[in-house]
């Protein structure tokens, strides 16, 4: 019987932006496609708010999820109603006997 993480029991919407084509222009033309995936965890890391004539708020959020769940630069991510950036490449990470295995990245949102 294989264990079971109790710290990953969100889901979230991964939403990817692939190429379905070109326009009549020869321009690449994207679709987003929305998936969701089990098996997450998510945790708020910080936030920050600028206040130059208007107020900015930058929010952060870790997000560990399953192995190989295909996360990359340009992914998106929706979790509690809010859609977040992904920073950076999300990492791959491997332990011993495979029972911590996990992608994890960084997401942020901006508002303001």
């Amino acid at each position: 019987m294989p264990l079971t993480n109790p710290l990953r029991r969100h889901t979230v919407t991964v939403v990817d932006r692939i190429l379905v084509g070109q326009d009549d222009r020869g321009q690449d033309v994207y679709a987003d496609v929305e998936r969701d995936v089990t098996g997450c965890n998510m945790q708020p890391v910080s936030s920050s708010e600028a206040n130059d004539g208007r107020t900015q708020i930058i929010t952060r959020w870790r997000l560990a999820g399953p192995p190989g769940m295909g996360l990359t630069a340009l992914s998106r991510v929706r979790f509690g109603g809010v859609l977040y950036e992904v920073e950076g490449d999300p990492g791959e990470h491997e332990s011993f006997a495979g029972l911590l295995d996990h992608t994890e990245a960084f997401l942020r949102v901006v508002s303001g």
